[in-house]
């Protein structure tokens, strides 16, 4: 955002000059104009730009457009992890209620491949007599190609899809191609998905992969009932997949890492805060009442997009000693809170109206802004730490076990270079 509106700068003090050079005027210094302070003195350059932009800019200043250039240009300096969203952005982003029950991940060759097929999915029943498996790429949908477009593209295409006909897809499985036709139907995407026997993995390992911390979702009562799936099944070790979960609710957090801290954790322990710099306060959080806790082996598998409160359950778990191993790549690094909302409407926490004026000089309400902006990080308590705790922001959790090169979609569980190092490691300790 600064190299645009940098660049828009540029480009207006280039068109000033070309046009008091092909005018061939010559300009006699007046009397100085007084200096309107727009902001206070911290912002000097930019009440001298703006001041600047008033006396000599050919054009009149669109001063609506130059708020929202200057409010995305604020919010950008203070660097990651804090955002502005517009409604526009937020219209966008929103999610079809419709579906197909596909997850897919996408590979350095932007090809779509599908990672599950969820309970309740279409794609589990065969069309015109084939049957789509994991690591099949979706090639194209209704002849229009997929493969190679950005996964933000791809997204905006399948939501963009009707719901009263069926869509052709069209499959690639090695060499080979496919058309398979199915409708969109209502579904609920899980956020947390417990499998007890995924092909090609051993009967002792239990699998959840928990998609986020956001306590907008049902994930919780989710996990929830994975966690009593998990301990009727009898499972003798648990792999816990964190990859992609950029985190969310602190509360979710705080119910999660209290199946996770062992039995022998106390009710009501202190497993870490958020400190709020602003108010010079600190939230406590501290272990609940759980229904059911896992005491098995615990592998966490975790990636460049692990981050927030996947980092803090990480932190947590190697605090209490339940961590067996953590396995993949480095984390983000992202151990901050922001500043939350519940609904998107004037008066909520972050929510900012955005004014100006209509042609007959009216007051009016341009558009809605959401502001998430970092209010507080997270510190871990741990023994082992000076002064009994520590922050994670800035400081990704390197693996025990690191994975490298690309890892391969196939049906086979066991050939996904993270499970496979799990296993590996459970068989030589076990």
């Amino acid at each position: 955002m600064k190299k645009i509106i940098k660049a828009a700068l540029v480009v207006l003090v280039i068109l000033t000059i070309s046009v008091f050079a092909f005018s061939c005027v010559k300009i006699t210094p007046s009397e100085p104009k007084e200096t309107v302070k727009v902001l206070d003195d911290r912002f000097d350059l930019t009440n001298q730009v703006l001041n600047f932009i008033k006396d000599t800019y050919y054009d009149d200043i669109d001063y609506d457009m130059a708020d929202v250039y200057a409010a995305y240009g604020l919010v950008g300096s203070l660097g990651d992890f804090n955002y502005i969203y517009s409604s526009e952005d937020l219209r966008g982003s929103a999610q079809d209620t419709k579906g197909f029950g596909l997850l897919l991940k996408v590979n350095m060759y932007n090809e779509h491949l599908v990672d599950f097929i969820l309970p309740g999915s279409p794609f589990l029943t065969p069309s015109n007599g084939h049957t789509v498996q994991r690591g099949d790429e979706i090639y194209a949908i209704d002849d229009q190609r997929i493969s190679g477009v950005d996964v933000s593209v791809y997204n905006a295409y399948l939501n963009a899809l009707p719901s009263d006909r069926a869509v052709k897809f069209t499959i690639a499985r090695g060499d080979e191609t496919f058309d398979v036709s199915y409708q969109k139907i209502d579904f609920h995407f899980p956020y947390c998905i417990y499998v007890n026997d995924l092909p090609g993995v051993p009967e002792e390992f239990g699998y959840i992969l928990l998609r986020t911390f956001d306590n907008s979702t049902n994930v919780l009562a989710e996990y929830k009932e994975a966690v009593a799936s998990f301990n009727r099944d009898g499972n003798r070790a648990l792999i816990l997949d964190l990859r992609g979960n950029g985190g969310g609710s602190s509360t979710v957090l705080r119910y999660i890492a209290s199946t996770l801290i062992g039995n022998d954790a106390k009710n009501s322990e202190a497993l870490f805060e958020i400190h709020y710099a602003k108010e010079n306060k600190s939230n406590y959080i501290i272990s609940t009442t759980v229904d059911d806790k896992i005491d098995t082996p615990v592998y966490v598998l975790c990636n460049g997009g692990t981050a927030s409160a996947s980092e803090a359950l990480i932190g947590t778990m190697k605090a209490h000693g339940t961590l067996t191993a953590l396995i993949g790549q480095n984390t983000v690094g992202k151990g901050v809170a922001q500043n939350g909302f519940t609904t998107y409407q004037e008066g909520e926490n972050g929510i900012i109206v955005d004014k100006g004026t209509d042609e007959d000089g009216n007051q009016v309400d341009l558009d809605l802004y959401l502001l998430q902006v970092i209010v507080g990080k997270y510190y871990i308590y741990d023994q082992t730490a000076e002064c009994g705790k520590y922050c994670i922001h800035g400081n990704p959790f390197t693996p025990d076990i690191v994975v490298t090169g690309e890892n391969p979609v196939t049906p086979d569980y066991g050939e996904d270079l993270y499970i496979e190092k799990a296993i590996e490691h459970y068989d030589r300790n076990k």
